[in-house]
């Protein structure tokens, strides 16, 4: 039993330490491309959840989050 953890274990491991795939990389790419449009940049927008935390405890608001995957597998 221990030994099947063991494996299970060094094989996320290895997973996640792998390099991006291309896949990965052309998502990244277009995450980078989506947050650069104007309506992102120019909409003070914070994209950074914990400098987003920081804000609301500093200006006693709340936060509204929006999450989306609209171009993730």
């Amino acid at each position: 039993m221990n030994t099947s953890k063991l494996l299970a274990a060094a094989v996320a491991g290895a997973l996640l330490a792998a390099p991006l795939t291309a896949q990965e990389k052309d998502y990244q790419a277009l995450y980078e491309s989506k947050v650069s449009e104007s309506w992102v940049t120019h909409g003070n927008w914070v994209l950074d959840f914990e400098e987003a935390k920081a804000r609301a405890k500093a200006e006693n608001k709340l936060i509204f989050a929006y999450f989306t995957r609209s171009y993730a597998p």
